[in-house]
């Protein structure tokens, strides 16, 4: 299983019901660990779940006032990081990885590795003058049973830090996330057997689904957007 869910407060897909706009942390972590629990649920027992989240700062500064230089896509009105009383420190990082980690440490699940993603490439932070930019991204893999598949051999020598460029891929304007497909290539071959079966729960428009069916392996995508599942529909098709 390979997914990349909707980062806290960073978009708005405009989906009722939607996970990333939770006027509480704990909510968002609740509710990342739940539809986990879910993937535990259906997950082989050898199989691997490749997670990738990540981080919000807290700004308490009321809603966004002119252009986000780096995520036009965050300007959707006052956000729970923006209003006041989200119980964290003004201008702290929250955590939200590390957060999720841990709560589904505690409902079983096991974390054999985090993994740094340093995206190559990763886009500029003009506003940040107290601090340094951001260029990484947490992965987690978890295992759901003490034994599982891995492949050593396709880390080429990459262990915990994996440096790809975080360049996203033309998609006709569906979509402006960054997950690049050389990131879920790399946790498919470490970790789904030749002709095995893929999974994405927070399927977007199909990135991992497209990288496990080109590498030889099933693949299943979910998403609450139809305007994704369309999209999605149209680009495996095509293949």
């Amino acid at each position: 299983m390979v997914t990349s869910p909707p980062y806290y407060w960073q978009r708005d897909y405009k989906v009722p019901g939607q996970i990333g706009q939770e006027k509480t942390i704990d909510g968002f972590v609740k509710n990342i660990a739940e539809s986990m629990d879910q993937v535990r649920r259906v997950l082989t027992n050898d199989g691997l779940l490749f997670l990738n989240l990540g981080d919000t700062y807290y700004s308490a500064k009321g809603q966004p006032k002119g252009v986000d230089k780096k995520s036009s896509a965050r300007r959707f009105g006052l956000r729970a990081v923006d209003a006041s009383g989200l119980g964290v420190p003004r201008k702290t990082v929250i955590g939200i990885p590390w957060r999720v980690a841990l709560e589904m440490v505690s409902r079983g699940w096991i974390l054999r590795s985090p993994i740094v993603w340093t995206r190559k490439g990763a886009i500029p932070e003009p506003t940040a003058k107290d601090r340094p930019w951001r260029t990484y991204e947490m992965i987690f893999m978890f295992s759901k049973s003490p034994r599982y598949y891995f492949s050593r051999a396709a880390l080429s020598r990459d262990e915990d830090i994996w440096t790809i460029s975080s360049r996203r891929r033309s998609n006709g304007g569906v979509h402006a996330a960054a997950y690049p497909e050389e990131l879920v290539e790399k946790c498919i071959k470490v970790g789904c057997r030749e002709k095995g079966r893929v999974l994405d729960p927070f399927a977007g428009t199909g990135t991992t689904l497209r990288v496990a069916l080109r590498l030889g392996r099933g693949a299943a995508g979910i998403d609450m957007s139809e305007e994704f599942c369309d999209y999605m529909v149209g680009e495996l098709r095509a293949l």
